[in-house]
């Protein structure tokens, strides 16, 4: 009997530290994925951002034609167009344009960076 009882404790002593063991890795692995998952928010973050800034961009970039076109049809369709506030509103329309294509560009970096750090593999598994 204190044989089998003590065959038992040894058992348990083992499947405890086993139990410590994978406890103890999975806390690892859960701190691996909250790391991970704070990148990609802040990487979703970014992009967010520069997505609105892009779509601000562009509505600015609307308005600025949409007043040159009012410009043209207020100086008359049949003068030569040589107003320097349609050249002025045209230049503006034009970095808002360059602009947008920064941000676009800054968008396509973000999520290539992200790729490549591979940050949705898990790099050690629990052990069992």
């Amino acid at each position: 009997m204190a044989k089998t009882k003590k065959i038992a404790q040894e058992d348990l002593k083992k499947f405890f530290e086993k139990m410590k063991m994978n406890l103890h890795q999975f806390g690892k692995e859960t701190g691996v994925w909250m790391k991970k998952g704070e990148r990609e928010l802040s990487r979703l973050s970014k992009i967010g951002k520069l997505e609105f800034d892009v779509v601000n961009l562009n509505m600015k970039k609307e308005k600025l034609f949409k007043d040159i076109g009012k410009r043209v049809v207020e100086s008359g369709l049949s003068e030569q167009i040589n107003d320097s506030a349609i050249r002025n509103m045209s230049n503006k329309a034009d970095a808002a344009m360059k602009e947008s294509q920064k941000k676009k560009s800054e968008i396509s970096k973000i999520g290539k960076r992200f790729l490549k750090s591979g940050s949705t593999r898990s790099k050690k598994k629990i052990a069992r």
